[in-house]
């Protein structure tokens, strides 16, 4: 994937936007931090796919004029511009105290009222449906490895990643159960 996607961050995007096409969405709401590479690369995606990107973004303003630019054009921010995102912000305070899936539900909310129909996608793409792709690349890793060691391969004791909203752990540790129980079961 090219810098726009974020690298692994497709991963989740591959399911969470295809249920957004299959549900008929027009536009796609997500949120994170002011620089988030997870916004960056759903505002990309979903541009491709011919949706509307909405990023509500955390930011130490209490609130900012789009006009004067306030935020700036600089990583992440700029891409989301260029792709044409609508950007909204809150304070970290707001975040705290509304929560980051009511947010999300109060733009969907608005959207609704003016005929949309958008998709919501959490904090980092981490739900349920999301992590299945990184039950899918445990299932390229394991191929992957069986085919440089061979059929009598090792087992993968250690896989390490960051973490952020914990749907990379969640997919990751699926996957390699999934693969070692039925690694278990052919053997």
């Amino acid at each position: 994937a090219g810098v726009e996607l974020g690298g692994n961050k497709i991963r989740k995007l591959e399911f969470l936007l295809a249920d957004a096409l299959a549900n008929d969405c027009d536009s796609v709401i997500t949120i994170g931090g002011e620089q988030s590479n997870h916004c960056r690369a759903t505002a990309a995606a979903s541009v491709m796919l011919g949706m509307e990107p909405h990023l509500i973004l955390r930011t130490k303003k209490a609130s900012y004029d789009p006009a004067k630019n306030e935020l700036g054009t600089v990583g992440n921010l700029l891409f989301d511009r260029m792709v044409g995102s609508q950007v909204y912000t809150c304070t970290p305070g707001e975040y705290g105290r509304i929560g980051s899936d009511a947010l999300v539900a109060r733009l969907a909310n608005h959207l609704q009222s003016l005929g949309r129909n958008p998709y919501s996608i959490p904090v980092g793409g981490s739900n349920g449906l999301g992590s299945w792709g990184y039950v899918n690349g445990v299932d390229e890793l394991v191929r992957q490895w069986e085919s440089a060691f061979g059929q009598d391969a090792p087992s993968l004791d250690h896989i390490v990643l960051a973490c952020g909203s914990g749907g990379t752990a969640a997919g990751i540790t699926l996957g390699i159960a999934m693969a070692y129980s039925k690694r278990a079961r052919n053997s």
